[in-house]
Order: structure tokens, then C-alpha cells, then sequence
């Protein structure tokens, strides 16, 4: 077994390079660091490059099927557990990172594999983007479009997140406000476009909601660009009775998500 135990070996510094979100678009890959997030991965299908491990989680009994799955996928990279723990974002990383291939998806591909999608403008709170990725994967959505503009869905912090939620979505990102209204002329003719705006006149439980729909959140501060709002097919709003102007948009998202999946498990049961 080779452990590599020097920041400047080739494969660390390579590693190193990924932490930052330019270098990780330009290789299409993205990092997991710790053993529940890997094995979501394994779970959701990932595509695995590389698995950087200590000796010490190599040697445990506990680990031997996870890493025999995992040696299927991916080339192992033996580090020192000090290296491992200075390269790492989290405090404990529990001995083992990988690299993985980003899923990608374009257009026409997309919308034939998902049929409720959660559309994200300008979200940049990492903490906000987890939280709605994993909302819309526990109440029944299958796509996400994060357009350009929000935060990157494979930072650290989003990934933490999603608690795994991450490995059962589609999800496109850095998709341009112009490229999707030319694609819900097209490719996405047939979805229902729902805007969440304060200024609706409807409540979201008023609402009756077609089985394929795009619901879009708008960004924290300043709600969806009016082009967005413009192109809406209807707009909703949830009711406030207190003395508050408005709902955190990860919040606004599960309120108007968990609606929608409501509104649908009673239409299949009448």
C-alpha cells in the first residue's frame, strides 16, 4: 500500500484544486467528503473517479462493504489521516473523499426525465440551496434548474445540505434566464410555470396544479426577475398573518412544495 503523506504529491494537489468551484466546473466533477455522503452516492448511482482514504478506514472491519463497492468504481488513493484532514472543508472528514463526475443534463433530456421541477433564480445562501434540493426531493420532485447567478449546488455547504437528497434529483445549473424561456417555448411547451410572488392575487392552496409544472423561487432578497414573473402561466402566494413581509425562500419553497404534493396524493386517491 502507497500512503501518500506530502501536501505536494501530485494527486493532493490536484485534490486541493477541486475545492475551488472554477477548477471543479472545468473537470465536470465535484467532491464528497465522509462516509454517509459516499454511500448516499453509491446509492443514487454516482459516478466515482476517485476515493481518497486513510490506512485506518481502509483496515476497518466496518467499512469492507462499502469500500468493495466502491473499488468497482473508482481508482483508491492511499493518504496520510493528518493530509486528509488539512485538505478536507469538514472538521472530520472520517477518513475517506471522493471525486465525482457531475450527472449532466441538456434540454430535451432534462424535461423527458423530469416532470416536476423546482426552478432556483439567484439562490445564493448555500444553506438555502440544500434545504430546497432536499425539500424537493421529499415531496416528490425530480428536476432542479438552478439558473446562473446562484450559488454552486456542488459547494460543500449545499451538498451538507441536501443530506444525501442531492443523488436522487436531476439537476441542471448555470443555465442562462434567456436559454430557459427560449426552452419553455420548446422543449418545455407543456409544463405549467408557476411563479411564487407576493403579490399574487391567488394562495398557493387555492391553486389547482397540473401534473407537470416548473414552480420558481426567486432570490432571497429581491423575489424573480420580472422576465420570469412575465412568462409566469400562474402566481401564487402564501398567506402571512403575522406582522412579516415575507417567508425565507427555502421555507417558501417546502410550504408551496409539500401543497403540491398534497393536492396530487388526493387526486389519486378520489
Amino acid at each position: 500500500m502507497n500512503i501518500i503523506s506530502s501536501s505536494q504529491n501530485d494527486k493532493v494537489k490536484y485534490l486541493n484544486k477541486l475545492y475551488r468551484s472554477r477548477n471543479r466546473r472545468k473537470e465536470g466533477v465535484f467532491i464528497l467528503e465522509g462516509k454517509r455522503l459516499i454511500e448516499a452516492a453509491l446509492a443514487g448511482g454516482a459516478d466515482f473517479r476517485q476515493v481518497f482514504l486513510t490506512p485506518a478506514f481502509f483496515k476497518s472491519a466496518e467499512n469492507d462493504n462499502l469500500l468493495a463497492d466502491l473499488k468497482l468504481k473508482a481508482e483508491f488513493i492511499y493518504i496520510e489521516e493528518d493530509l486528509l484532514k488539512e485538505t478536507a472543508s469538514t472538521v472530520n472528514p472520517q477518513g475517506i473523499l471522493a471525486v465525482v463526475n457531475e450527472s449532466v443534463f441538456k434540454g430535451n433530456d432534462f424535461y423527458q426525465q423530469a416532470e416536476k421541477i423546482l426552478l432556483l433564480d439567484r439562490i445564493q445562501d448555500p444553506g438555502n440551496m440544500g434545504t430546497m434540493i432536499r425539500t424537493a426531493v421529499a415531496a416528490g420532485f425530480d428536476g432542479i434548474i438552478a439558473l446562473k447567478g446562484s450559488v454552486d449546488i456542488f459547494n460543500q455547504k449545499v451538498i451538507r445540505a441536501t443530506m444525501g437528497g442531492i443523488f436522487s434529483i436531476a439537476i441542471r445549473q448555470k443555465l442562462s434566464q434567456e436559454n430557459f424561456l427560449a426552452e419553455i417555448k420548446s422543449e418545455a411547451a407543456e409544463y405549467e410555470l408557476l411563479a411564487a410572488d407576493i403579490q399574487a392575487e391567488e394562495y398557493h392552496f387555492e391553486h389547482q396544479y397540473q401534473d407537470n409544472l416548473i414552480l420558481m423561487i426567486g432570490n432571497e432578497a429581491n423575489g424573480l426577475d420580472q422576465q420570469l414573473l412575465e412568462s409566469a402561466t400562474s402566481k401564487i402566494k402564501i398567506p402571512l398573518a403575522g406582522e412579516i413581509e415575507s417567508l425565507n425562500a427555502a421555507v417558501a419553497a417546502s410550504v408551496i412544495s409539500f401543497e403540491i404534493l398534497s393536492q396530487q396524493l388526493k387526486n389519486k386517491l378520489n
